[in-house]
């Protein structure tokens, strides 16, 4: 059975991704092949490049050093431009860059030691696009990049943004590529109490709740095409913090140690089964 891990968007919740995928790598849960979407592409970049239990620790205290303006570093300039007309978004990638540049050390996707895609959708269209060869640089640029906020990236005759709109979590592309089992990395929150303050934080938050509603449909699809090959998909469940602020990096630590004691219960008491997409849902509903 090739193994894959299928990892969702979700900004800074990613930290609850390097925490889970520990969890199970240290039950001999070790993916084969790995897919990512937004800030999942880059973890799963990550650990395809540092495959095992020292990648993933390595991974968490990437997280853990991990602030604000390593990632947003909003320039009024820009910020001006972008708002009047002038420019198609308000931060530079500059900096993402240097991340990319940093966790990974590759400059090729085929160069990692473990194969990986990334997906991004296209802008223009709203098709998927899996990234599984190429330039690793432009592929998680353009899967990270949130319209309005980044630039959208041109690679390979195609105008690319956020793979979240199309694909939140790709499960379906795992399973394209010849995963027979996919494990799905989600980062759910508890519902939110009252709107994120400022316009920017609230545009984010509400287009990551109308992707979800999404997602779910695609992971219900992945689940039902998964058994008619006699495969399987289980859903990894997020420990549903309350959600931080879309800007808010200081609690990659703790998001992280989260995840993780989470993804290690769920590994003793499943005995790895998983609760359906639906059930999933149902428990990201309650407050």
């Amino acid at each position: 059975m090739r193994v894959a891990f299928a990892l969702s968007g979700g900004g800074n919740l990613g930290a609850m991704q390097a925490g889970g995928m520990r969890a199970l790598v240290e039950a001999g849960i070790e993916p084969d092949l790995l897919t990512g979407s937004s800030i999942g592409a880059l973890n799963a970049a990550f650990y395809a490049t540092h495959p095992g239990i020292d990648g993933c620790k390595e991974l968490e205290t990437a997280w853990s050093d991990l602030t604000r303006k390593n990632v947003f570093r909003f320039e009024l300039f820009r910020a001006v431009a972008g708002f009047v007309g002038l420019r198609d978004h308000l931060v530079t990638t500059k900096r993402l860059k240097m991340i990319i540049h940093e966790w990974l050390g590759i400059d090729r996707i085929e160069e990692a030691k473990v194969p990986f895609a990334a997906v991004a959708t296209d802008a223009l269209t709203g098709d998927i696009v899996v990234m599984h060869e190429g330039d690793v640089a432009s592929a998680l640029l353009a899967t990270a990049a949130i319209p309005g906020i980044f630039p959208p990236v041109y690679r390979e005759g195609r105008w690319l943004v956020d793979g979240s709109l199309s694909a939140g979590c790709p499960a379906s592309e795992a399973l394209d590529l010849g995963a027979d089992e996919v494990y799905a990395f989600l980062t759910t929150t508890a519902p939110r109490r009252k709107p994120p303050r400022g316009a920017v934080a609230a545009a984010m938050s509400t287009v990551s709740l109308m992707t979800s509603k999404l997602q779910i449909a695609r992971l219900q699809s992945a689940e039902a095409t998964a058994a008619q090959r006699n495969g399987a998909v289980y859903f990894v469940p997020s420990p549903f913090p309350e959600a931080p602020s879309p800007f808010d990096f200081d609690q990659g630590a703790t998001l992280a140690a989260s995840g993780y004691a989470r993804a290690t219960e769920w590994v003793l008491e499943q005995a790895f089964g998983s609760p359906s997409v639906d059930q999933t849902n149902q428990a990201a509903s309650k407050p």
